[in-house]
C-alpha cells in the first residue's frame, strides 16, 4: 500500500540505504545500543523489515552498538567469514576507522584523494594504485582533482602502463569507481566518464551523491553531470599538456590507448575537436618511429594548400612508395600515413580539422596545382604528334580493360612511376574494402581509375609499339600486365593463374629480343 511505501522510505531516509539493504537476506535485525552519556539508557531495536518496528529498554552496562543481524536459511552463505571478507574489502577498503572479522584486522588504504596534493608525493600515487588496482605495476601519469564549485568532489584517477584489451574479443570494464564518503556506491560506473575511457581507473568521491542512488538516478543527476563535464574538461587538459610537454610519456599512453580516441571520434560529437587534438599519425615526412599531431600538421602547411591530405596501408614502408606521393614529394606536401582501419574511421567521423577538409591522396580527383599541367602544355607544344599518339593509346587501354577499371585517364600527379590506380568518388580505401571482403566474401571491389604517365620510359615505348601496330599480342600482355601489377600491389589480385603465364610469356619474348 501508499502508506507501507512511505514507510519503507521514511526507514530508508533515516537507517541509510546500506543498513536497510541488510533485509535482503536478514529475517529479523536486532539493534542493541547505548549512548556514550552518563546517563543514558540501553535499548533494543527489532524489525523484520516491514513498516513496523519495536524499542525497548535493554540492559547493557557499557555505550556502543551491537548488530545482530538473523538470516533467512537461503542466506547462510553470508555466515562464511571469506563471503563477509570479501563485501568488507570491496565496498569499505577506503573507510578511515579499523575493521575487524573475527579478530582479524581487514586490510585498508588511506583515501588519498581526500588529502591535499601538497602533501603527496608521486610514491603516494604509486603505492595507492597498486593497492586499488591489484597491480605490481606503477600507474602511466595521474590526475588528482579536487572541487567544491559548482559540485563538491575529490578524484585521483590513474592512466595504466599497459592495456588488457583485446580488439574484436575483449573489452575491459570501465575502471573508475564512485563512492559517497568514502563509501562505495558503483563499483566500475558506465556513467561517470564515457566509454572510451574505460581504461582509466580510480576513484570519485563526492558527498552531494545520496548513498542510495540508483543506476537510473545516476544517469539523470544533474550533480553527476557537472561532475563528469568537469573531469572530461581535466582529462582532455592532462592529455593534451602531456602530448605537447612529455611526448616521450604520451607516446606510450598512445601506443596503448590510442584506439580509445579514435573510438571516442565516433561515439562523442560534443568533445569530438578534443580528441582530435590527441590523435597522433605517422606521415611522409617522418621516420618510422616519429609521429605528428594534426595541429602540428595544419602549421606546417604551405600557404595555398587546402586540404589534410591521407594515404591508408599497413606497412610504412609501403606507404611511402606509393606512387600516389610523387607529386606531394616534389611539392614538399606532407601526407599523414593511417596504417591502421581505425585511423580511417577515425578520420571519416572527423571530416575536418581546424577549418580544413580531409582527403585522400589517391583520389582521382587530386589537383595540387598547375605546374605539371604547365610542363604538359610545354612538351604537348613541341610534339603534338605524341599528345595524339598518347590520347589512342588511351582509348586502347580503354578497351583492353573493359570493366575492369572505371577509367583510363593521363596522369596530373606521377613523376616517375608509369601508372598508378586511384579512388573513384568518395568510398572506401583498398584497405578499408580489404576489410569487408573479410566478412563479406560476395563483396566486389570498386573499380578503380587508371592513370598512365606520359612521360615514363615504359609508357612511351607502349605508345610507340602502339603506333606501330596496335593489335600487337606483346602489347596487350604488357597492357594487361601493367594493370595488373597495381592489382598485385594493392593486394587485390583475383587471377593469378593467368598474371604468371603472361608475365612468363613477357619474359621470353624479352629473352628472345636479347642481341647481346
Amino acid at each position: 500500500t501508499k502508506s507501507e511505501e512511505k514507510d519503507q522510505m521514511d526507514m530508508i531516509g533515516k537507517f541509510g540505504v546500506g543498513f536497510y539493504s541488510s533485509f535482503m537476506v536478514a529475517r529479523e535485525i536486532h539493534i542493541h545500543t547505548r549512548s556514550y552519556r552518563k546517563s543514558s539508557k540501553g535499548y533494543l531495536w527489532k524489525s523484520k523489515g516491514g513498516a513496523e518496528y519495536t524499542i525497548e529498554e535493554l540492559s547493557k552496562d557499557t555505550r556502543g552498538t551491537r548488530i545482530e543481524v538473523l538470516l533467512k536459511k537461503e542466506e547462510s552463505e553470508y555466515l562464511e567469514k571469506y563471503r563477509v571478507k570479501h563485501i568488507i574489502s570491496r565496498h569499505s577498503k577506503f573507510v578511515p576507522f579499523p575493521l575487524y572479522l573475527e579478530g582479524e584486522k581487514i586490510d585498508n588504504k588511506e583515501a588519498i584523494w581526500t588529502q591535499p596534493k601538497s602533501s603527496l608525493k608521486e610514491q603516494d600515487y604509486n603505492e595507492f594504485f597498486k593497492f586499488f588496482d591489484n597491480t605490481p605495476d606503477n600507474p602511466e601519469s595521474y590526475l588528482h582533482l579536487s572541487s567544491d564549485a559548482p559540485v563538491q568532489f575529490n578524484s585521483v584517477l590513474f592512466v595504466p602502463r599497459a592495456s588488457h584489451e583485446m580488439p574484436g574479443i575483449f573489452k575491459s570494464e570501465p575502471g573508475v569507481d564512485l563512492y559517497c564518503k568514502k563509501v562505495l556506491i558503483q563499483k566500475g560506473s558506465r556513467d561517470i566518464l564515457p566509454e572510451y575511457f574505460r581504461f582509466i581507473k580510480g576513484v570519485i568521491d563526492s558527498e552531494d551523491i545520496p548513498l542510495n542512488i540508483s543506476r537510473e538516478t545516476i544517469q539523470n543527476n544533474l550533480m553527476i553531470d557537472k561532475i563528469r563535464k568537469h573531469i572530461l574538461k581535466k582529462l582532455f587538459d592532462h592529455f593534451t599538456e602531456s602530448k605537447d610537454k612529455e611526448r616521450e610519456k604520451y607516446l606510450k599512453i598512445w601506443k596503448n590507448f590510442g584506439k580509445h580516441f579514435k573510438e571516442g571520434l565516433t561515439q562523442d560529437f560534443e568533445n569530438r575537436e578534443k580528441l582530435a587534438g590527441l590523435l597522433l599519425f605517422h606521415s611522409s615526412r617522418k621516420t618510422k618511429d616519429e609521429y605528428i599531431d594534426l595541429k602540428e600538421y595544419v602549421n606546417g602547411m604551405g600557404e595555398n594548400q587546402e586540404y589534410i591530405y591521407y594515404i591508408t596501408g599497413f606497412d610504412i614502408d609501403m606507404l611511402a612508395k606509393n606512387p600516389a606521393l610523387e607529386a606531394f614529394k616534389k611539392k614538399d606536401i606532407e601526407v599523414l600515413f593511417l596504417t591502421e582501419p581505425l585511423d580511417e574511421i577515425a578520420v571519416d567521423h572527423l571530416r575536418e580539422f581546424d577549418g580544413k577538409q580531409f582527403k585522400m591522396a589517391e583520389s582521382a580527383d587530386i589537383q595540387l596545382d598547375d605546374e605539371k599541367e604547365n610542363e604538359n602544355k610545354e612538351k604537348k607544344e613541341e610534339n603534338e604528334q605524341y599528345k595524339k599518339d598518347v590520347d589512342n593509346f588511351v582509348g586502347y587501354l580503354k578497351t583492353i580493360y573493359g570493366d575492369k577499371v572505371a577509367e583510363v585517364k593521363v596522369s596530373k600527379r606521377l613523376v616517375d612511376s608509369p601508372c598508378i590506380l586511384v579512388r573513384s568518388g568518395d568510398g572506401p580505401s583498398i584497405q578499408m574494402e580489404k576489410i569487408i571482403k573479410m566478412t563479406n566474401q560476395d563483396y566486389n571491389f570498386a573499380q578503380k581509375v587508371f592513370e598512365i604517365n606520359p612521360d615514363n620510359a615504359l609508357i612511351k615505348e607502349m605508345v610507340r609499339i602502339h603506333t606501330l601496330k596496335a593489335d600487337a599480342s606483346e602489347l596487350k600482355n604488357m597492357a594487361l600486365q601493367l594493370l595488373d601489377n597495381m592489382m598485385i600491389r594493392e593486394g587485390i589480385i583475383d587471377n593469378i593463374d593467368e598474371v604468371v603465364p603472361r608475365i612468363q610469356d613477357i619474359m621470353l619474348n624479352a629473352a628472345r629480343s636479347f642481341q647481346g
